[in-house]
């Protein structure tokens, strides 16, 4: 893998189809072993916070559209972190997280470098001739571009 110039490796947002968030990180922190107490999660670089999924609208959905996953992970790095942590870091959630059944993407500059493209690979829409995915893939495409980054309060 190669590092992409010009792609911010400052925060990453880890979608995860669990109810709570507050589960998932506890979980994580089981298996990371990682962590200061409270609700936050250190991994490498990375601090990690989980919240609900504000793009969530509890409509029912096909089960790989991700802004439907009511939890959502911030990832952010620590300043003057390396690229190649960031990535081994949010790779190590991902990892971990699929490896214990959880399904879970990463929307970020840097979904390319990560295994399975961040889970976009592992995690499929139907093709556009199939029905409405086009318009699915258009309004998540929309609102992360559009939204770009927002902060969430730590739940």
């Amino acid at each position: 893998m190669t590092e992409n110039t010009g792609d911010s490796y400052e925060d990453c947002s880890v979608y995860v189809d669990a109810a709570d968030s507050s589960t998932i990180i506890t979980w994580l922190k089981e298996r990371l072993g990682s962590g200061e107490g409270g609700q936050g999660l250190s991994v490498g670089p990375l601090l990690v916070s989980g919240a609900f999924n504000d793009y969530s609208t509890g409509r029912k959905a096909h089960p790989f559209e991700f802004l439907e996953w009511p939890t959502v992970l911030e990832c952010e790095a620590d300043a003057g972190a390396e690229p190649s942590a960031v990535v081994a870091a949010v790779t190590t959630l991902l990892e971990t997280l699929w490896g214990g059944g959880w399904k879970a993407l990463a929307a970020c500059d840097f979904e390319d470098e990560l295994p399975a493209c961040g889970g976009s690979e592992r995690y499929p829409l139907p093709s556009p001739s199939e029905g409405l995915a086009q318009a699915r893939t258009g309004r998540w495409k929309s609102l992360l571009v559009r939204g770009g980054k927002r902060k969430r309060n730590s739940v």
